[in-house]
């Protein structure tokens, strides 16, 4: 009996042992399991959230479950103060706005004006107000500028005020069409209104070089290709809506007519637009002749003011004026004609992560030098309003020492052949942050396989880091890539590797808590 007792006193002391020695990153990083990541993305993706389109019921449930997570965790809120006490929630305000069904455009052409019927000849990309106007027409190519090609589609043209006749998409052949070849579709699409707006077109006539007709007012940027739809009417695109902010500021966007073959050819010649684009492939420019001289339009939209909101949480730090930041959008595409857009990977994957590293930080048991912000984003799929507002609103983003980007992490992506695989994204200019990864994996026995997406500054990819990237913000974003699933009803949780995301979490953790903690 003597000799159990000594046993079972120096087992005691061995395990007390173990436990003291192990340290506070090593004791968040146990916190981490499976069942944590599987319970957030099953109940975020449910069709309870109806898709969690910014601004609809859906999304405040999500936003609702997200705060009471980060409550039950115990970290402090960091959103608006009300009546003196602080929330866990960002407000604010945006336009969500579509073209009505009564558009107006007619060209003048040899002294001839033409007019043209909506739906038929033209779909119209709407501006948050409606706009009515008339100008002059000059041809801008495919609207694109890129410096380290020395290209430029509106050097030498006065483009301001008048109405562009714009190329659909982007040069496929030639130094440019390789240069352009792998930039996504969206990405473009961004940049392409980003240019209009800097180079003030009143109005844009897009027109596609085969002189089809797009089938919906979304364009060609987003995927939305109803694969799984079974109706027998065309389906409405989430993409027909779109949200404008700040409200405090006048929109610049402009309309946008992407017409068909019967437009193209009152505006300009096929072999017109074939010498253009053989030209540019070979490097040369050429002056275009358009078929018509001025354009007049009314383009109307149909536009309310809602209210959405970030989720805002943060454990405080020894350093208060210095943070890094974990966020993830919690938004999706929502819910219509009669089918939910669950979103499990897009991106209830990347909001199950940061809640996975909130509840691992609070199990270190200690207070980090850096504060740690936890941020849920909203309205991401709508043009990165979430990340955007708290960027325009937070006093100095030079004390944010590290943005952590989450946007789906769940799945294998098409770029990917090992289900272990995921794409590492981050700035070129702070390599240490590869090396960080890189020996938390080795150090840690983590299961994964990164691929070096090294990126260069203003060349940030698509997600919530852009707007952090664009303010100087050092940033690292895990992605598991594109799958047939992206944007399709068919997101479900069921399809998601949970073992995968969980090891991506507990990678993250390990990264991030040292950033939070070096000297």
């Amino acid at each position: 009996m003597k000799s159990l007792r000594i046993y079972l006193t120096v087992l005691a002391f061995a395990f007390t042992t173990s436990v003291f020695a192990q340290s506070p990153k090593e004791k968040g990083l146990e916190a981490i399991d499976e069942g944590v990541i599987s319970a957030a993305i099953t109940y975020l993706s449910s069709d309870w959230m109806e898709g969690r389109e910014a601004g609809h019921p859906g999304a405040y449930r999500a936003a609702e479950y997200i705060a009471s997570m980060f409550e039950f965790m115990g970290l402090e809120p960091a959103g608006d103060s009300i009546n003196g006490k602080p929330t866990y929630f960002q407000h604010f305000d945006v336009l969500e706005y579509k073209a009505a069904d009564k558009q107006f455009l007619s060209v003048t052409s040899k002294g001839q004006e033409f007019t043209f019927a909506n739906h038929t000849d033209f779909e119209v990309k709407a501006s948050p107000s409606s706009v009515k106007g008339k100008g002059e027409l000059i041809f801008v190519g495919y609207g694109l500028s890129i410096d380290s090609l020395n290209y430029n589609d509106f050097a030498k043209k006065k483009v301001e005020g008048k109405v562009w006749v714009r190329l659909k998409g982007k040069p496929s052949k030639g130094q440019i069409g390789a240069s352009l070849k792998d930039v996504p579709a969206k990405q473009l699409h961004k940049e392409k209104e980003r240019l209009a707006e800097q180079y003030g077109a009143l109005a844009i006539i897009e027109i596609d070089p085969e002189a089809s007709l797009p089938t919906t007012s979304s364009n060609f940027p987003f995927r939305d290709n109803r694969k799984y739809y079974e109706g027998d009417q065309p389906l409405s695109s989430f993409y027909e809506t779109r949200l404008y902010s700040p409200v405090s500021e006048v929109s610049k966007i402009s309309p946008v007519f992407m017409g068909g073959e019967y437009l193209m050819s009152s505006l300009i010649t096929p072999g017109e637009v074939a010498n253009y684009t053989e030209n540019l492939a070979n490097g040369k420019s050429v002056v275009v002749k358009l078929e018509a001289s001025k354009a007049a339009f009314d383009a109307r939209s149909l536009a309310k003011r809602v209210r959405v909101r970030n989720v805002l949480a943060k454990v405080s730090g020894e350093e208060p004026d210095s943070l890094v930041l974990i966020g993830a959008h919690y938004d999706h595409l929502g819910k219509r004609d009669g089918y939910v857009w669950n979103g499990a990977d897009d991106n209830a994957s990347g909001v199950a992560a940061i809640l996975g590293i909130a509840k691992a930080v609070k199990a270190t048991g200690v207070k980090p030098k850096k504060t740690m912000l936890f941020a849920s984003w909203t309205a991401e799929e709508k043009g990165l309003h979430g990340s955007k507002h708290f960027i325009r609103k937070f006093e100095d983003t030079s004390h944010i020492s590290m943005y952590l980007n989450f946007d789906m992490i769940g799945r294998r992506g098409d770029w990917h052949s090992k289900d272990n695989q995921v794409s590492f994204i981050y700035n070129a200019e702070n390599p240490s942050t590869w090396e960080l990864n890189q020996n938390n994996i080795e150090q840690y026995n983590i299961d994964l396989e990164m691929f070096d997406g090294k990126t260069k500054q203003g060349e940030a990819g698509g997600s919530d880091n852009v707007n952090f990237d664009n303010a100087y913000v050092p940033y690292f974003w895990y992605h598991t890539g594109g799958h047939e699933d992206y944007h399709q009803v068919s997101d479900h949780a069921d399809k998601i590797m949970m073992d995968k995301a969980a090891e991506i979490t507990k990678l993250s953790y390990l990264n991030i808590w040292d950033l939070a903690n070096e000297e």
